[in-house]
């Protein structure tokens, strides 16, 4: 009698058990089929299906990889803009470029504009750049106030006094919706130069001079604003590329004065660098810094790989008349050599990306070169976004 009580029991259970795993398992189903999207009629009602799209549609966004050319082209590009015509930009933005960077004399309503504009681009993650070196060199002194030059802070701060008043500029410019400023210069305060006439460098001595340049990238950075020293390889002895050609001293001589302080700015993680139209006799050969392959790989060799690495203005005189280029073709050489993004100013963007796409497409830029750069410079955009 106990045994055959016993086998009844035993034979309840189990039929409890199996009747409690099937509830549970039909509202797992259930749930999972409620809380994913509705399947589109390629997937069925196959939830791993439909998991499936939307990690290959992941993939496609994040993944430069799978981009198109145009879409890569568009990446690599960085377009001057008046502070008053960010709406002239939209477009730009809709198809992807990289960034603006601002001239001209800020509007009271350019925290608006701003914000407008990186509404457009994809993921709103354009960078917005603007020159806030302080005294001769600041585009946005009416909205976020003056600040001294930098031969000035070399001369009266302290390093950290350097880096606290970067980290305040920072977040002023953050507030506005700028995240990235084209400062500092770490080229090097040689006397008679137009660098030291404009007050645009902290110092002479290169140990010196790249103490400020770290503290200075430290404290942008820390506001959330991206630093980009300039401009390398040294322009502080250099004649003015804005108006015609430049020549370095040796590269030898570079390496032992000019680069030790960009080699303190990568050290204490400035993201960007600036890379002059400078001839650099012993590395350039008769091509400026921007179109020589040799230039970019000693500077990613210094800077690591993480660093986005850019053009100056592609305007300047010392591409477009010294070397007889238009910017596009100037964007192109530079690009095809190692740069990460083309500045360009006064040309069309979405003439100069077609251009760039085409060149990829025909095998001028390598296709895998443009993809690591558009990884670099996402990556970027993302990290002060």
């Amino acid at each position: 009698m106990r045994m055959h009580l016993k086998r009844t029991v035993v034979i309840a259970l189990a039929v409890v058990l199996a009747a409690t795993i099937a509830i549970v398992g039909f509202h797992s189903t259930s749930a999972s089929s409620l809380g994913a999207s509705d399947p589109s009629p390629s997937t069925g009602n196959n939830p791993n299906q439909v998991r499936s799209v939307v990690a290959s549609q992941t993939r496609s966004t994040n993944d430069p990889s799978t981009w198109s050319n145009k879409r890569l082209a568009a990446q690599l590009v960085l377009a001057g803009v008046g502070s008053n015509s960010l709406a002239s930009t939209h477009s730009w933005s809709k198809a992807g470029i990289a960034g603006v960077v601002l001239f001209g004399n800020p509007p009271g309503n350019l925290k608006s504009k701003i914000q407008q504009t990186r509404s457009k681009s994809p993921a709103k993650r354009l960078i917005v750049a603007s020159d806030e070196e302080g005294g001769a060199v600041q585009r946005l002194a009416r909205l976020v106030g003056r600040y001294p030059s930098a031969a000035t802070i070399g001369r009266t701060k302290t390093v950290h006094q350097t880096e606290k008043l970067a980290r305040g500029l920072g977040k002023k410019l953050k507030r506005l919706g700028v995240n990235s400023d084209l400062a500092p210069v770490a080229d090097l305060l040689y006397r008679g130069s137009w660098t030291a006439r404009d007050g645009r460098a902290f110092k002479n001595n290169p140990t010196q001079n790249g103490k400020y340049v770290a503290a200075f990238a430290k404290g942008l950075q820390r506001s959330g604003v991206s630093a980009t020293v300039k401009h390398w390889p040294g322009g502080g002895a250099v004649a003015d590329t804005h108006v015609g050609a430049g020549k370095t001293p040796n590269w030898s001589s570079l390496k032992r004065r000019d680069l030790v302080p960009f080699t303190a700015a990568f050290k204490a993680g400035a993201a960007s660098v600036m890379v002059s139209h400078a001839r650099v006799p012993g590395l350039t050969g008769g091509l400026p810094a921007t179109q020589s392959a040799r230039a970019y790989q000693a500077l990613r060799q210094q800077a690591g790989d993480r660093v986005v690495i850019m053009t100056d203005s592609l305007a300047m005189a010392a591409v477009t008349s010294s070397m007889r280029q238009s910017q596009t073709e100037a964007a192109i050489r530079a690009l095809r050599s190692g740069a990460d993004l083309a500045l360009v100013q006064g040309a069309s963007p979405k003439s100069m990306i077609t251009n760039i796409a085409k060149a990829i497409s025909s095998g001028k830029i390598n296709r895998a070169k443009a993809v690591a750069s558009t990884k670099r410079v996402l990556a970027w955009q993302l990290r002060f976004k």
